[in-house]
């Protein structure tokens, strides 16, 4: 089944968070891109991209630099540069880090969780919302043993509880990263990942692919994808508040990711 594609290119706002991570590169590339279905792009960051893209004459980009830091702290100048914008068409969440680069769980835990949440929820316009899409992990699950799973399974929750229309990604080992550091494990495992991809659709997603799939994503909504097969409900264990539906949630497993970055 072809996916029907409803916005018209050059209509509507988008912002991303984590625009020079592994999926961020190339998400930002396609958001700026001349088939970019916006025409206004923000993206909030640490500091200035470190290899911007092209930027089409057709869409107007703005990077706006932040303390993320301040903002989970609730400090309201900085709070009010995500909270001023005008109301977006969709809101890509990228941002991200490791228990190694971060230090310790704690620090990763505010970093991978605290700073993401706190950043959706001053972005949110209740009379306008967002379509959100958040690049998460395969298995995550906020009963996960494992602290990273776990906290990326909260963050899901957390985000769907800010927003009424969530699309949650879980791409499985990621291909074709381009980091500034080189990561062992990341090399010792490609090869496998590599095997194994040739046999099944759930175990890897070139970064591209992913960020392909974001974007149509956010475009066809939770409720689209859930009807064409590509997104599928939370499960029953998925913790929404009171007065919060599933119907305005889809996790995309890495299988959909592939096949909706082709279509």
């Amino acid at each position: 089944m072809t996916s029907k594609i409803a916005a018209k290119a050059g209509e509507g706002t988008a912002v991303i968070l984590g625009a020079s991570g592994a999926v961020g590169k190339p998400l930002l590339s396609l958001l700026v891109s001349e088939t970019s279905p916006y025409s206004v792009v923000y993206s909030f960051a640490r500091r200035p991209h470190p290899s911007p893209p092209t930027v089409s004459p057709n869409v107007e980009f703005k990077e706006i630099l932040v303390d993320f830091e301040k903002i989970h702290d609730g400090d309201a100048t900085e709070t009010a540069k995500l909270s001023s914008i005008p109301p977006a068409s969709a809101v890509y969440i990228t941002m991200g880090t490791t228990r190694a680069a971060a230090g310790t769980m704690a620090a990763f835990e505010k970093i991978d969780r605290g700073y993401v949440l706190s950043s959706a929820r001053a972005l949110f316009h209740a009379a306008s919302p967002a379509t959100l899409v958040y690049c998460s992990s395969g298995s995550s699950s906020s009963s996960s043993l494992f602290p990273y799973l776990k906290s990326k399974g909260l963050t899901e929750e957390g985000l769907a509880n800010i927003y009424p229309q969530t699309v949650l990604m879980r791409p499985g080992f990621l291909k074709n990263v381009q980091r500034p550091e080189s990561r062992i494990m990341e090399r010792i495992a490609e090869p496998i990942v590599d095997l194994l991809g040739k046999v099944s659709d759930n175990i890897q997603a070139p970064v591209t692919d992913v960020a392909k799939a974001m974007v149509k994503a956010a475009q066809l909504g939770p409720q689209t994808l859930k009807s064409q097969q590509l997104g599928e409900e939370p499960a029953k264990t998925f913790k929404l508040e009171e007065g919060r539906s599933s119907d305005g949630v889809a996790i995309m497993n890495n299988p959909a990711i592939l096949k909706l970055a082709k279509e």
